[in-house]
């Protein structure tokens, strides 16, 4: 292993994902890596002023040049959207270190249950279940029964969901942790749909804007629930180890 190699053993999914939103035309960016560092998969929101090949070539040529990576074009797949989007969801600002040996799986925050209930006068309570080193933590939210406040409740109930698990683990009470939605977005890409999710993570005096993108082919419910799991998962475990 040359000096330069090991000088990047201690690359960031998030130092990664930070380098490709500066990318032109990258609404969104989503690395996903082995324990140890190999990268897997590539996934890249970009607007259509941009070609997928082009995106894919940018990709390779910066993680290359800047991080000393080399990930294979077939692992990087690229979704369009031909929606002006305001301004582009900001990266997590707390770095979380490649695993040197694998994780435990129990160790992610899983999707457990997701319920919705009518209430009168047209709203309705969202109820998500989720599942973290096998003990369940229960949020709910409620809302108008309109697709963009349902969107935002399912999200904030999720977080309400977090914070009960985070209030759990870390006991001792060092530094309150608050999780609040910043935005939820249901956009047209490729054919396909996405949900895009920000959120403010905030413990102590430190703040953090997280983001996440899950396709919507079935629930756009279900998958703002597992955007915001995937927008503050590596941050909240961090936290706590």
């Amino acid at each position: 292993m040359t000096a330069r190699s090991e000088e990047r053993s201690t690359w960031t999914i998030q130092e990664a994902e930070r380098l490709l939103m500066s990318l032109q035309g990258v609404v969104s960016a989503r690395v996903v890596a082995r324990p140890g560092g190999e990268i897997d998969e590539v996934h890249m929101l970009t607007t259509d002023d941009i070609r997928p090949k082009q995106t894919v070539r940018n990709v390779e040529s910066a993680l290359l040049a800047q991080l000393d990576l080399s990930v294979d074009h077939r692992k990087i797949s690229v979704a369009q959207t031909t929606e002006a989007v305001a301004a582009r969801l900001p990266e997590p600002v707390l770095p979380v270190q490649i695993l040197a040996e694998p994780a435990l799986s129990d160790t992610r925050v899983l999707f457990y249950g997701h319920q919705v209930e009518t209430e009168r006068s047209n709203h309705v309570k969202h109820r998500v279940e989720v599942e973290w080193q096998g003990q369940t933590y229960v949020g709910e939210a409620r809302a108008a029964d309109l697709p963009k406040p349902r969107l935002e409740a399912a999200t904030r109930a999720t977080l309400d969901a977090l914070e009960q698990a985070l209030q759990e683990k870390k006991s001792d009470g060092r530094r309150e942790v608050t999780l609040s939605l910043d935005g939820v977005r249901l956009v047209e890409a490729f054919e396909r749909r996405f949900v895009l999710v920000a959120v403010h993570a905030m413990s102590g005096r430190h703040v953090a804007r997280l983001a996440g993108t899950t396709v919507a082919d079935e629930s756009s419910d279900r998958a703002a629930i597992l955007a915001t799991l995937q927008a503050t998962d590596r941050w909240v475990r961090g936290l706590v180890d």
